[in-house]
């Protein structure tokens, strides 16, 4: 599955994604970073991160999998597009994304599901890294939390919250 998050501090600052996609098992698989321009809010931000994510997905081959947020608003519009018509054209390039893979799905999870996904991130807003990468496995830096993580993801620690 593929967990992703986004740090978003205001309208004028870079934003900064990441994502890891783990096995079944809960073993990482990639992982990647990735600064964005600025955005008029999170949500806006949210669903730039998610196409980026959709497309790095298509690009490494991997057609199926369950996208996980934090964000309600997003999974909201991600349900009900034509209910959120200021982010149409983000929306219709998500929706143009899936129709070429095969299963995605969207799901809520609890921030604190996210916290190893929200530290890559965090490192564009908070520390200036701007540099992109997609890397096998997941960050040397934080490998200690990474197996922790894998371990509470698969023990059923995903709450979903609102």
């Amino acid at each position: 599955f593929y967990q992703g998050m986004l740090s978003w501090v205001t309208d004028s600052f870079f934003c900064g994604g990441a994502w890891i996609i783990r096995n079944h098992e809960g073993n990482a698989l990639f992982h990647a970073r990735d600064a964005f321009v600025p955005h008029i809010n999170r949500i806006s931000a949210e669903l730039s991160c998610i196409l980026w994510c959709l497309r790095s997905l298509k690009d490494l081959h991997i057609m199926s999998c369950e996208v996980w947020t934090d964000c309600n608003a997003v999974l909201a519009a991600l349900e009900s597009p034509l209910e959120w018509p200021k982010y149409r054209a983000q929306l219709d390039k998500i929706i143009q994304e899936k129709c070429g893979m095969g299963e995605i799905s969207f799901h809520l999870s609890s921030t604190k599901a996210h916290s190893l996904v929200r530290e890559i991130a965090s490192s564009v807003t908070r520390d200036g890294r701007l540099t992109s990468y997609l890397a096998l496995g997941g960050p040397a830096w934080l490998q200690e939390r990474l197996i922790l993580d894998s371990h509470w993801s698969w023990k059923g620690h995903f709450g979903l919250i609102g």
